[in-house]
């Protein structure tokens, strides 16, 4: 077969299991050592079926026979950096049992690098340190690429939450209670340096109230730099700085952007939309605004408490489409009015969209507009565009909170 045209063969064994062959195949592993070898792969085996269940079943001292190969395999390669001839000696000098401890402490480490970048993570987010090791060495066995593809990974993470810490530092914010806040990094970092942005004495992050006035500040502003932040990064260790001045040039590019085209009220109420863009911090002050304040108490006079229940939401949404004034519940004659005001002149979608924005409390926004949007007003539109009475009274009935008894057809 010419040169060219060469198959290249790619070698799926454990690492083990090829250092092994060719240890013997070169003589560094003699046959003392390869009795040696058999002795403590057999002490291994039962070591770990003990540890992960019990070594007085079959399946549980093959799974362990897995694990040990998975271990050494991980401990060789990584020592030796990938050259067999070093793994040789490795093999050789060390027992298996080392190199297994090796590389379980190796696995170890990595489980205690955090797998997302959050501040305060509950452990409850944490599988347990036995689960993650067996998951690696028996359910999926990990392989030294794999091992380095994710410990990369975990580090980032663990970049970010140290650099997320030293800049909340720097704005005066305590350790433990960012912890408490249970939140991603990218929207405290996002927060931090909106404040950095618009402000010359920079300190804490922000409630609602106060980001009204930063997004107005950020949109006022003609350039986009950071002075107090370039100072401090000046001492800052290395990899924070580096890693913040990403964030920075990220923020400019994705961030401001966001700030100059939406309001500050699309922004913090529309959360499905805007998840994870800031953290807004209601620790000290309050979490809503007046204006949201009275929009709280005008739905309470409304709903009479009930406005998480659907059935109120959509009868409320129904009054509101075809002008009529909306209650908790329907009364019959209410429901007569909203069908022939729909054959009148059908729905008025912006009224609609005008009392979600303006008087639904912003915590139920999204979920009621996708009520309207996807579920009730399409629906509605269909099953209110009929002669039949009966059919169409049975229909409000059964889908709004109604105080009349469903006639039966």
């Amino acid at each position: 077969m010419s040169a060219d045209r060469a198959l290249t063969t790619v070698d799926t064994r454990p690492y083990f299991e090829r250092v092994l062959c060719h240890a013997l195949q070169t003589g560094v592993v003699d046959k003392a050592r390869l009795d040696a070898l058999r002795r403590e792969g057999a002490k291994g085996i039962v070591q770990l079926a003990t540890y992960f269940g019990t070594p007085n079943l079959r399946p549980e001292l093959e799974a362990a026979r897995t694990r040990l190969v998975t271990l050494v395999s991980l401990a060789l390669e990584a020592e030796s950096g990938g050259k067999i001839d070093v793994a040789d000696q490795l093999l050789r000098d060390k027992t298996l049992l080392a190199l297994s401890k090796s590389g379980a402490d190796r696995l170890r480490k990595l489980h205690a690098l955090p797998t997302e970048r959050l501040l305060g993570a509950p452990e409850i987010f944490r599988e347990s340190e036995k689960d993650f090791l067996a998951k690696c060495t028996a359910e999926s066995p990990i392989t030294y690429a794999r091992y380095l593809a994710e410990h990369a990974s975990r580090e980032r993470n663990r970049h970010y939450i140290d650099a997320t810490y030293w800049l909340l530092a720097k704005l005066g914010v305590e350790k433990d209670d960012a912890d408490e806040w249970h939140v991603f990094c990218e929207s405290t970092i996002n927060s931090a340096l909106l404040v950095l942005l618009t402000e010359r004495k920079p300190a804490g992050l922000f409630s609602v109230d106060r980001f009204m006035k930063l997004h107005e500040a950020a949109r006022k502003k003609r350039g986009a730099d950071f002075p107090t932040l370039e100072a401090w990064l000046e001492e800052a260790p290395p990899g924070v700085s580096k890693l913040l001045r990403r964030e920075m040039e990220r923020f400019v590019a994705e961030v401001l952007p966001v700030i100059r085209e939406i309001s500050a009220t699309e922004i913090y109420r529309n959360q499905d939309r805007f998840s994870g863009l800031f953290f807004f911090d209601t620790s000290s002050v309050t979490e809503i605004t007046h204006h949201d304040k009275a929009c709280a108490e005008a739905w309470t006079r409304i709903t009479g408490n009930q406005g998480e229940h659907t059935d109120v939401q959509c009868g409320v949404l129904l009054m509101v489409a075809t002008g009529l004034e909306p209650t908790r519940s329907l009364l019959k004659r209410d429901a007569t009015l909203i069908w022939e005001h729909f054959r009148e002149t059908g729905f008025d979608e912006d009224a609609v969209a005008r009392f979600i924005e303006n008087v639904v409390p912003f915590e139920y926004q999204s979920d009621v507009r996708r009520l309207w949007e996807d579920d009730l007003g399409p629906e509605a539109a269909l099953q209110l565009d009929s002669d039949d009475t009966t059919l169409v009274m049975n229909y409000l009935q059964e889908t709004c909170r109604a105080s009349w008894k469903k006639k039966p057809r």
